[in-house]
């Protein structure tokens, strides 16, 4: 029963069972958006939500089910590798002749000189092996090994995204020149940001210059644009968005100051002694309103500043205003005003633990490919009367290659006559 069982779990039947398993939750991944909370699945998929979210297709790649799914699969082909591996090491050793089969076919001819083919099979790089059981010309023996270097290169691709899904550090920073983000050892500040402008005023690209440090050494400087990130430690950092950082200022009637915030990702700023709610509608560099009476702005370059400001308090609404920099709002015994905008760079940043694991899997699984359909195990076997190509791929095209090498031998031998 126990080796029934063994003998299921690593056979190949059940190894495109739990393939197509991981294909299906792999689409499921892709279909519905991943790592949104509760109320997004509710209101997308009504009362599906509830079921996606027990399902765990909120986070597909890093649920039970598939990381189980996932955990077989290694062991049947971990399991179906070692039932293997014995065999293959076996045939690459010299003691191994393999056995002909019908559709392999005797290349002797009456008058060849067994020596002189062996010879030419040494000169295409063949080695001649003698035997107890036979005499054979063989090359490429390594690609035995081929079935069982590609299921170790899939297993280490797949650990990789495992480990990757499941400790990726990742996240979102927004910086404005001179400020500086903390990170576990190091730190990241940003130099400058700015932008290229094509003739008619939309933006080509936009630029952050970063600045790394650790233990407050300066440890590297890079430029990054979009599609080009900076990579530090295996972190890559991606220049992902833009905005406008706007300094908001509170004073009494005198003028002092009572309040300031940068207004930045979160657009609300809550003054408590007045109980009042400053919500930045938005900030436009070259003011301008559009039809329907809402403001817009012409371009991203600083022609016409402007900010629309919306205030609120316990009842609700209270007013709402279009603000020049530095132009005051009064709102009881206080005075808003808003000024020095300057542009804030929004990076996105990835540290995948995987990465290496997924690489260094490719690069097995590659070789394990060449060696499973290109430098696959080439025998002939040699005999006084027999010549006989004997191959597990494409016995064809290898019979055929050895009929044009024995012509050519045999058409050197005559013409040295």
């Amino acid at each position: 029963m126990l080796k029934r069982f063994t003998n299921f779990l690593t056979s190949l039947k059940f190894a495109i069972i739990l393939f197509l398993l991981i294909a299906v939750y792999s689409i499921i991944g892709t279909v519905i958006p991943q790592g949104m909370d509760m109320g997004f699945y509710l209101k997308q998929y009504k009362t599906l939500g509830s079921l996606m979210v027990f399902l765990q297709f909120d986070h597909v790649y890093g649920s039970n089910i598939f990381i189980a799914i996932v955990f077989i699969f290694i062991i049947n082909l971990a399991g179906c590798t070692l039932k293997i591996l014995p065999v293959q090491i076996k045939k690459m050793k010299n003691t191994y002749v393999p056995a002909k089969g019908k559709n392999n076919e005797n290349l002797y001819e009456n008058g060849m000189n067994i020596e002189n083919i062996k010879d030419a099979f040494k000169k295409k790089k063949f080695k001649i092996v003698d035997t107890s059981d036979g005499t054979y010309a063989v090359k490429h023996r390594m690609g035995h090994l081929g079935s069982s270097i590609t299921h170790l290169g899939i297993v280490i691709i797949i650990l990789g995204a495992v480990i990757g899904n499941m400790f990726v550090n990742e996240g979102f920073v927004s910086l404005v020149p001179g400020e500086t983000a903390e990170f576990d050892s190091f730190s990241l500040k940003l130099n400058d940001f700015y932008m290229d402008f094509r003739k008619d005023g939309t933006i080509e690209q936009y630029f952050s210059e970063l600045t790394i440090y650790e233990g407050g050494q300066k440890l590297k400087e890079d430029k990054i644009w979009v599609n080009n990130p900076l990579n530090h430690n295996g972190m890559y950092f991606y220049q992902s968005n833009y905005g406008w950082a706007s300094k908001l200022k509170i004073k009494d009637k005198d003028g002092d100051p009572l309040y300031e915030s940068t207004l930045k990702d979160n657009p609300h700023a809550f003054y408590e002694p007045a109980n009042l709610t400053i919500f930045l509608y938005g900030f436009f560099p070259d003011f301008s309103m559009d039809q329907s009476g809402n403001p817009i702005t012409l371009s991203q370059e600083m022609k016409n500043p402007a900010y629309a400001v919306v205030l609120y308090n316990e009842e609700g609404y209270v007013d709402s205003y279009i603000l020049s920099p530095g132009e005051p709002a009064e709102y009881k015994d206080i005075i808003i005003e808003f000024d020095d905008s300057v542009l804030y760079t929004g990076l996105t940043y990835r540290q995948d633990f995987g990465y290496y694991y997924a690489l260094a899997g490719s690069i097995i699984l590659i070789l394990g490919i060449l060696l499973s359909f290109y430098f696959y195990p080439k025998y002939v076997l040699i005999s006084p009367d027999s010549v006989i190509p004997v191959t597990r791929q494409n016995i064809w095209g290898f019979t055929v290659k050895i009929k044009k090498m024995l012509r050519e031998q045999n058409k050197g031998k005559g013409e040295e006559q």
